[in-house]
């Protein structure tokens, strides 16, 4: 599952993470990539991968993108797995600071590679920034030892030169149907769930509910 939970909105609804946490729940996914998690900042004194992690019985690890309002923000991995490793790496470009967390799970005898990430917004005012993360996000995951996933919010739709760019690298592919919106308010597509050679899809669903801004993804996925 791909998941942007808009974590600012618990600051304005007190049953945002409890909301979140039925979404996350009703689908029963083996691992999530969460984006826009608060930690500690002014939206509240909880860390929202924590409280998630509590909510759904799932593992945790949390990759800081940056400082904000006294606290951390970045992405997280919900997982019913093992995280036995993980690493954050920043990515390039101006605005909002940006990163992609890697994290290897152990998960019912398989071993494979997560990652997830948040690229920068705004459109064609941050496509240079845009082009400069997918370059380091394309050379990071081809790095990757194990079979390997890759989730987040692009921030552009399929037809994007981001999309092409990260696909030219050759080892990713996108998972399931990239016209169907996960942003309601401009009926876009922006959230993706990418994966290698080894994996096999063998159903993709967006999950047209929740409190967020973003419906979040979800894929079955088997490791051949």
């Amino acid at each position: 599952m791909s998941y942007n939970i808009q974590g600012h909105a618990a600051m304005r609804r007190e049953d945002h993470l409890p909301k979140l946490a039925e979404v996350i729940a009703a689908a029963a996914p083996d691992v999530v990539g969460l984006q826009e998690v608060h930690c500690r900042t002014r939206v509240g004194p909880v860390h929202q991968g924590e409280v998630l992690a509590s909510l759904t019985g799932m593992n945790l690890w949390f990759g800081r993108s940056c400082a904000m309002d006294g606290g951390d923000y970045g992405n997280a991995v919900l997982t019913r797995g093992t995280i036995v490793d993980a690493v954050v790496h920043p990515l390039p470009g101006s605005g909002e600071p940006r990163s992609v967390l890697q994290t290897d799970i152990d998960l019912d005898g398989a071993s494979f590679t997560f990652f997830v990430t948040h690229l920068a917004a705004w459109g064609r005012l941050l496509r240079v920034a845009r082009m400069r993360q997918i370059a380091t996000l394309g050379d990071v995951t081809a790095r990757a030892k194990l079979p390997h996933v890759l989730v987040g919010d692009f921030n552009v739709p399929p037809a994007a030169e981001e999309i092409r760019a990260l696909l030219a690298h050759g080892h990713l592919r996108v998972i399931g149907d990239a016209k169907e919106a996960t942003f309601p308010m401009t009926r876009q597509r922006l959230d993706y769930v990418f994966c290698d050679a080894p994996w096999t899809c063998v159903r993709a669903e967006v999950i047209r509910r929740g409190p967020s801004d973003h419906w979040a993804v979800v894929v079955d996925l088997e490791l051949g």
